[in-house]
């Protein structure tokens, strides 16, 4: 079954990649068929044997039907005469199926109009059906109703067929366009996250810096106060001068890495991993059973550093209230490790997917793995095994994302 569905798909590929070549080998396949039929055809009563003539006709046949594609009511309307010209000359022959075949061809490929389409091809088996009564059976006594009557129902079976193939083909081809229009959105709503979360990274680290500088200010005016009659005071001002001007400084570096939004940023103060109790109360106040849990020793580090691990655990509670359902449990667990900061928030919800999540106005993982990842760690968002979902982040170090942030 995979041989044959691999050369159905190449075939198909290559009928896609030159049409009108597979229209000639068609039609030069129908016509093979309609001369093998014209030879080897019984004449009954006043049937005319076949001669160089109808050869002729049968070889116009098949070459106007090469053109049912390219040129539709061209191709209909030539197939129809020559036809027309074979019955009236009153050839016998075994296969006359190029107008059966072009009025299919002519519903599929005729266009959108549809009751234009379904007026020509009307045309067609009406002036075919004419040419029965009028030009074969007229000089018949006893004209054979069930010759006509077949004629007819063939002729617009095949007209149905055709239409009912055009409304497929034209479903799928919709299908395809919402899907293209909906990857662009999706596309174009990921890379809108990704700016505006900067935007709000970029914010944050401004108050920080901000913070820093005012900071750096009061103790070089405290310094120079006390410059003349108190040594000791002045040096302390300095070295903290120093050292929130290093932090400034590091800190300045990953700014200038982030986007940010035109709106004029506000001076207020951060959220830190000291305020996640806080957030795990006004979760719990949600009617969401929320633990928290919290091993080794908090580390010294930035504060962007701390407002990112903040942002995450806050994002992923969000998420786990707006997507995993009623009487959800959590768990919220902050690891520090010589290796950096482990961050996992685990719900028994209903097993939101990652998809459903990236939907969201917001787009809350997007901006959780921004966060993580300008300090060089790795974020995983995944359904746990069990039921519920699993939000994973891992901070490394301040003298790893200092590193980074240098680079």
């Amino acid at each position: 079954m995979s041989v044959l569905s691999r050369w159905w798909r190449s075939f198909r590929g290559a009928t896609e990649e030159h049409p009108f070549a597979t229209d000639v080998a068609f039609a030069a396949i129908i016509g093979f068929f309609a001369l093998t039929g014209l030879v080897n055809a019984v004449e009954v009563g006043s049937q005319r044997a076949p001669d160089a003539f109808a050869v002729v006709l049968v070889l116009c046949q098949t070459t106007a039907f090469a053109f049912r594609r390219r040129t539709v009511w061209w191709s209909l309307l030539g197939v129809v005469a020559f036809t027309i010209v074979f019955w009236v000359a009153d050839y016998a022959s075994n296969f006359d199926a190029f107008t059966l075949l072009s009025v299919y061809a002519a519903t599929v490929h005729g266009g959108d109009d549809r009751r234009r389409v379904w007026r020509r091809v009307g045309a067609a088996v009406l002036v075919l059906t004419a040419v029965v009564v009028l030009g074969v059976f007229a000089p018949q006594e006893d004209l054979p109703a069930i010759a006509l009557f077949g004629i007819v129902t063939i002729h617009l079976t095949a007209a149905f067929v055709g239409e009912a193939v055009y409304d497929r083909r034209r479903r799928i081809l919709d299908l395809q366009q919402r899907a293209e229009r909906a990857e662009a959105e999706r596309e174009l709503l990921a890379r809108q996250a990704v700016l505006d979360e900067r935007s709000r990274i970029a914010r944050e680290m401004h108050d920080i810096v901000a913070h820093g500088m005012s900071v750096m200010v009061i103790q070089a005016g405290a310094a120079e106060r006390s410059l003349d009659h108190d040594p000791e005071a002045t040096r302390t001002a300095l070295g903290t001068i120093g050292t929130v001007g290093r932090d400034s400084l590091a800190e300045m570096r990953r700014l200038l890495g982030v986007l940010r939004g035109s709106d004029a940023p506000g001076l207020e103060p951060q959220p830190t991993l000291a305020d996640v109790e806080q957030l795990v109360k006004q979760s719990s106040a949600n009617g969401t059973v929320v633990s928290l849990e919290v091993e080794g020793e908090a580390p010294v580090t930035s504060a962007s550093r701390e407002v990112a691990a903040y942002r995450v655990i806050q994002e992923a509670l969000t998420n786990v209230l707006k997507h995993a359902g009623p009487a959800t449990t959590v768990s919220v667990r902050i690891t520090h490790r010589p290796d950096g900061t482990e961050i996992q928030v685990d719900d028994d919800g209903r097993g939101t997917t990652f998809t459903e999540l990236d939907r969201a106005t917001g787009q809350g993982i997007v901006g959780m793995r921004e966060r993580v990842e300008l300090f060089g760690g790795t974020l995983s968002a995944v359904p746990r095994a069990g039921g519920g979902f699993r939000v994973r982040a891992h901070l490394p170090p301040t003298s790893a994302t200092t590193r980074t942030g240098a680079m």
